[in-house]
């Protein structure tokens, strides 16, 4: 089958998916069902995407992704003109359609608007004291819909960061703010432990949390003692830790122009909110 023939198909689908959601409830002949309730017009119902072929599913996917690449770069060409120099670093991802698919299964989403991160851009800053600035910018240069500040309100996980979403071109678009040291911590939490192979490693996740603690004392200028990794870190948790604290007392020491060059620029997936909600019920005693 050719290429236009499969695009020609697949639009097909998209019109009768968006034609569905749209008619007047008084004009359909049969009760619509919850997901086109749910999802406004010109949204795109979970209900309707799951009765799609395999391949037609990954298409839809690719589609709607690809949709919010232009707000993406506009929002990382604003960042990047006002926060692109050391020692800051602005980078980005565009969600791929693999983590699109498991996410709409995992969090069991009615309507694709519900994901709100495919777009995704950090700014990586030196310490706290630059978080006042780097705010105000955002707040002045965006249409900000929400913000989260766990760096104030810190949660259980200890995940400390500013997140905003923004809309840009009609579209949403995440902004991460992130210290050095705490994008190296976030980093190891989400591999090991909220996408990681040890969820319930009690004593993982309260080494982490008193890592964190003591990070913020570090990036609020205050003196603090990093913590030795315990003896009973599963062995491969242990060779990550230890390159991690290794990096993150490195930041003490190295000139923040060579750690801008540090921080990836091309990472798959940033730290989604929920993901660090995950193991604080089972950390509680």
């Amino acid at each position: 089958m050719s290429r236009s023939i499969q695009k020609l198909e697949f639009s097909t689908l998209v019109g009768a998916l968006l034609l569905a959601l749209s008619v007047p409830v008084q004009a359909q002949t049969t009760k619509p069902n919850r997901s086109q309730l749910d999802c406004k017009v010109g949204d795109y119902a979970v209900a309707e995407y799951v009765r799609l072929s395999p391949n037609q599913q990954a298409e839809f996917v690719e589609t709607y992704r690809q949709k919010h690449s232009s707000a993406w770069k506009q929002a990382l060409e604003a960042l990047r003109a006002a926060h692109g120099d050391p020692p800051f670093r602005v980078i980005g991802r565009l969600k791929t359609a693999t983590s699109i698919q498991e996410k709409i299964a995992r969090k069991k989403y009615r309507c694709f608007s519900q994901l709100t991160d495919i777009a995704g851009t950090r700014i990586v800053i030196p310490n706290y004291a630059a978080v006042p600035l780097v705010t105000q910018n955002i707040e002045t240069q965006f249409v900000i819909r929400e913000k989260e500040d766990l760096i104030k309100d810190v949660r259980e996980s200890r995940y400390r960061a500013v997140h905003y979403l923004a809309w840009v071109e009609d579209r949403p678009v995440e902004i991460q703010i992130h210290t050095y040291r705490g994008t190296l911590w976030a980093d190891a939490s989400h591999r090991l432990v909220y996408k990681g192979p040890f969820s319930n490693d009690q004593t993982l996740i309260a080494y982490l949390a008193r890592l964190s603690d003591v990070i913020f004392l570090l990036d609020s200028g205050l003196p603090g003692q990093i913590p030795d990794i315990p003896e009973a870190t599963p062995a491969e948790a242990k060779e990550f830790l230890q390159k991690t604290v290794a990096n993150i007392r490195d930041v003490s020491v190295r000139n923040l122009t060579d750690l801008y060059r540090q921080i990836r620029g091309d990472t798959d997936d940033f730290f989604a909110l929920d993901e660090f909600e995950v193991p604080v019920a089972k950390a509680k005693q």
